[in-house]
């Protein structure tokens, strides 16, 4: 399976996270202010998505030469936007 295939499969349970409101805020957020979610969203996903040195998402991004959490959790939430952003 893919890195993308792989993060798709999170986006569900990140959608869970969020009421409606927040996910209409962070879907109206501009690419560019995403960075704003680095230390709540990202750090959710870093703490449940990408400690685990076992995590098959993280292996993947290594595989793919990204080895920093924080640049996982970035572009989890990014494509995450991209994701909420096809929905309507």
């Amino acid at each position: 399976m893919g890195l993308y295939e792989e993060i798709e499969k999170s986006f569900p349970n990140i959608e869970k996270l969020l009421s409606e409101k927040d996910l209409l805020n962070f879907k109206n957020t501009s690419i560019s202010e995403l960075c704003m979610y680095h230390f709540n969203l990202g750090l959710w996903i870093r703490n449940n998505m990408l400690r685990s040195k076992k995590s098959p998402l993280r292996q993947l991004f290594i595989e793919n030469g990204i080895e920093n959490p924080d640049d996982m959790s970035s572009i989890i939430i990014q494509l995450f936007h991209y994701y909420i952003s096809k929905l309507s």
